[in-house]
């Protein structure tokens, strides 16, 4: 059984000088939403990409979405499973645009 890492993002990006980041794919049970909120301002420019499963409580598609749009990831698609229909889980991917300096 795996544990759970003591450090941060913003702790690791620093420690490892990431200049960065291609894929930031977000998989922690109920706290994605804290992870995200977790990311220091000065670090979004770094990522390009982001992929997460979001469950819809408390509006965190939306919540999420603006998040991200907020910090230049402009290009945000919500998808749900077809197997997953009904159900309050969705995929989220987002995309920084290139063409747009954040």
């Amino acid at each position: 059984m795996g544990t759970a890492s003591p450090f941060s993002e913003p702790e690791i990006i620093r420690e490892y000088n990431v200049q960065q980041i291609d894929l930031l794919k977000v998989n922690v049970k109920r706290s994605k939403l804290d992870v995200l909120l977790g990311v220091e301002e000065q670090d979004w420019p770094k990522i390009k990409q982001v992929v997460v499963e979001v469950h819809d409580l408390d509006n965190r598609v939306k919540r999420i979405t603006e998040l991200l749009q907020k910090y230049g990831l402009s290009k945000v698609t919500v998808k749900q499973e077809p197997f997953k229909e009904g159900s309050d889980t969705f995929n989220l991917y987002a995309l920084r645009d290139s063409s747009k300096v954040f």
